[in-house]
């Protein structure tokens, strides 16, 4: 059964709907900078895996100007953005498109939720529908960072699965336990394993007022700190090869 935030202790780590907010326009902005960085200069079409009701979607979409698909597990059947963005069902293991169909897929946020024996499936599969030269830009949570993202609790991460799951007793969130421990190294090296090459890895954190308020002074005494131990590490990951002709 799913616990509500006022039931639990530790609400002061939950964002506001304003600071989630902000967090969703500093991911934007990030994703879209990268982008404009990285994919090929003609690029026409994206993909947005994990992309639940479609909001960065559309954001993306605005940022980019290019044509954005969406697929997350928890789409029943296909739908629409609120912008209009086509949503399927799938995953990044499982993305009903054709080979070569994308310059661009955004993978924010979800690789820790990936179950071990699906990371290399997953590659594969948004390999196979990148163009050559379309790239993945993406962003992977620190799971080392002090207070780990998902559960809004300290040193969760640090923990083994077993005592993790009993310590989430204590978090403030409304989900459940649903997250692997994983790095940014293992993401590298399973991405050359399929033979995407990574062009970027960086540590990023969120501009403060991401934070919430009740937390935000720890914020600002690890800010030195955070240089090295980030909240989180972005990527590029690149398909091989010059980018084709569009349609």
């Amino acid at each position: 059964m799913n616990k509500t935030p006022r039931e639990q202790p530790l609400t002061g780590l939950l964002q506001s709907p304003e600071e989630w907010t902000e967090r969703n326009r500093a991911l934007g902005d990030a994703m879209a900078g990268l982008i404009a960085r990285y994919a090929p200069p003609d690029a026409r079409r994206a993909l947005d895996v994990g992309c639940q009701q479609g909001r960065l979607t559309d954001a993306w979409a605005q940022r980019t100007g290019m044509r954005w698909s969406g697929v997350d597990p928890i789409i029943e059947r296909a739908t629409k953005s609120a912008e209009g963005a086509e949503l399927l069902p799938g995953s990044a293991s499982e993305i009903r498109f054709p080979d070569g169909e994308f310059d661009c897929i955004v993978f924010a946020n979800v690789y820790e939720h990936i179950e071990p024996q699906k990371r290399i499936p997953a590659l594969v599969e948004m390999k196979r529908v990148l163009k050559p030269g379309g790239v993945i830009v993406g962003q992977l949570p620190n799971p080392y960072f002090p207070i780990e993202s998902h559960s809004r609790l300290p040193f969760m991460g640090w923990l083994p699965v077993r005592i993790q799951k009993a310590y989430w007793r204590l978090a403030p969130v409304p989900w459940e336990h649903d997250f692997y421990v994983v790095g940014v190294r293992h993401l590298k090296r399973r991405a050359q394993t399929v033979g995407l090459d990574p062009v970027l890895i960086q540590n990023y954190s969120y501009p403060p007022e991401v934070i919430p308020e009740r937390v935000r002074w720890a914020a600002r005494l690890l800010s030195r700190p955070m240089r090295l131990v980030p909240w989180a590490w972005q990527f590029v990951l690149k398909k091989p090869g010059a980018p084709t002709g569009h349609r």
